[in-house]
């Protein structure tokens, strides 16, 4: 299967612009933290810390499955326009 760069583009962008976009989720027990991220949380900012990045947690490999996720939304999204557009044509 050949990787669609445009596609794999707007994926990697969706999963960055969902941490700013899509409210995050704070548990009620444990550490003061908000997690962030969607179809799965992979960043987390903690409380405690007053400067910026000391308190962030970045999961690279929960970034990347959701990468994978919305990039097979958007191709099978693709893929199923294709195939009404070309039954229309064969009409």
């Amino acid at each position: 299967m050949k990787v669609n760069k445009m596609i794999l583009n707007i994926s990697l962008w969706l999963a960055v612009l969902a941490i700013l976009f899509i409210p995050g989720n704070a548990p009620t027990e444990g550490a003061d933290r908000i997690k962030y991220g969607f179809p799965l949380r992979f960043f987390i900012q903690y409380q405690q810390n007053s400067w910026f990045i000391k308190g962030v947690s970045i999961d690279l490999f929960g970034y990347f499955v959701n990468v994978v996720i919305i990039y097979a939304v958007i191709s099978g999204l693709q893929y199923i326009n294709n195939k009404r557009k070309n039954r229309r044509n064969d009409q």
